[in-house]
């Protein structure tokens, strides 16, 4: 995936959240900079995804807006490529077990 774009990887976040029914929202914040890129609204959380090309590190105002978030009890998650895009719908598609609810 050398030479691979981060529009290219955003591109395909958006494609896999539509074919899944997941919401993924651009995420701009006009007096803030370093907000990760998407909000992705899935059945089991909502999250915030920065996208990175392959192999891109994250600024150090990302890094700290991240841990900030984090610390706030944001989840928040990196993707660079397309197999990275992949396991983050497969964790948001996924049931945990200990939050079924049942009948008393």
């Amino acid at each position: 995936m050398a030479g691979t774009r981060e529009s290219t990887i955003e591109n395909y976040l958006l494609s896999q959240c539509r074919a899944h029914g997941i919401l993924c929202l651009k995420f701009v914040s006009p007096t803030r900079a370093g907000v990760p890129d998407r909000i992705v609204v899935a059945p089991r959380s909502t999250v915030f995804v920065e996208v990175k090309c392959p192999g891109g590190r994250l600024r150090k105002l990302q890094q700290r807006t991240h841990a900030k978030l984090r610390r706030h009890g944001a989840e928040v998650h990196v993707v660079d490529d397309k197999p990275s895009v992949d396991v983050l719908i497969a964790v948001l598609l996924e049931s945990p077990s200990d939050q079924r609810i049942t009948a008393p």
